[in-house]
């Protein structure tokens, strides 16, 4: 899920695991990292008052790579895509324009680490909020992310209302790193359902940074593939009720004008990752993934890192994509 650096949670038993607590990234407090990498002055590794969890982060900490701490980027001093070094055995005519990314096993993440499920949604919040910045970095088009599904509403009530609670807090802060980044923010998926304050602030969000050139980042939320495609046959029955067209007239271009992908630049996207070792789609892009390179990767998402997306697109990068042809393609020549 969607999220920022995030405070530490307090000691045990004195908030619910899903309670509302202040949300800031820029807070003076101890502070969790993804990788665990953050050093005090004396280079010693931060204490956390939750046993646990501190034995967690100590223990994964020193599998941190150098240099993995969060990097500040001032307004204004981020070099184009097209003058960054790209990692090692990448090349840039070869990246993929769109990378869709199911965001799965945050909750397994702290179950296995005997943690509150919600530092797992809290930890792969983190690890979004790299990945975002990477594909911005690198020349990535469109990053399209699946957050909450239509299925998800079955999980615990608590664990949705946090998680809804989670996404305000998050689109505010994400909305500076827009504007920081000079990426764009949609949202696709029915949001009907969501409460009235969220679709507020992601409005506000979508509107601050909808003149941005850089990454679009996509928010895939209370979104599902068979939805998706539904509204868009009762939009076009519709419009053959009321005589607008015939049906005859409906065509594949149509049909895909009325997606809810239909706002972005590269609607289909060339690379599909998915994380923590299940090989399916999950009624994601049912439509739009027709032709999509899948990847699948056994790590649970909070610990999909920089590495990681190194692996995915080098592995993108040397596929042949011949959409339904004989002829091979050259892209690897």
């Amino acid at each position: 899920m969607l999220s920022l650096p995030f405070s530490c949670p307090p000691p045990k038993n004195t908030l619910s695991p899903f309670q509302k607590k202040p949300f800031s990234p820029s807070s003076s407090s101890v502070t969790c990292d993804r990788a665990i990498g953050k050093r005090n002055k004396s280079n010693s590794y931060l204490s956390i008052s939750l046993p646990k969890l501190s034995k967690v982060l100590v223990s994964e900490a020193s599998n941190a790579m150098p240099g993995d701490e969060e990097k500040e980027i001032s307004a204004g001093t981020m070099d184009s895509p097209e003058e960054v070094e790209l990692p090692a055995g990448l090349r840039r005519e070869l990246m993929p324009n769109h990378v869709a990314v199911i965001m799965d096993g945050n909750r397994r993440w702290a179950l296995e680490r005997g943690l509150p499920v919600e530092q797992g949604h809290r930890a792969g919040g983190q690890a979004m909020t790299e990945l975002t910045r990477l594909c911005s970095k690198w020349g990535v088009k469109v990053l399209t992310v699946f957050a909450f599904s239509t299925e998800n509403w079955i999980r615990p009530k608590e664990e949705v209302d946090f998680l809804m609670m989670l996404f305000e807090e998050v689109t505010k802060t994400f909305s500076e790193e827009g504007a920081r980044l000079n990426f764009r923010l949609s949202v696709i998926g029915d949001k009907s359902k969501l409460p009235k304050s969220l679709n507020q602030i992601l409005a506000r969000a979508e509107q601050a940074l909808k003149a941005n050139s850089g990454l679009h980042a996509v928010i895939a939320l209370n979104y599902s593939g068979r939805y998706d495609i539904l509204q868009v046959c009762q939009k076009v029955a519709n419009h053959v009720k009321d005589g607008l067209i015939q049906p005859e007239d409906i065509t594949q271009s149509m049909f895909e004008e009325q997606l809810e992908t239909t706002g972005t630049k590269y609607p289909n996207p060339d690379l599909l990752i998915r994380t923590s070792g299940e090989h399916r789609i999950s009624n994601f892009m049912l439509w739009q993934l027709a032709y999509t390179e899948l990847y699948f990767v056994e790590k649970m998402f909070p610990d999909f890192g920089e590495t990681d997306l190194i692996e995915a697109l080098s592995s993108f990068q040397q596929r042949q994509r011949r959409y339904g042809g004989y002829k091979y393609s050259t892209s690897t020549n």
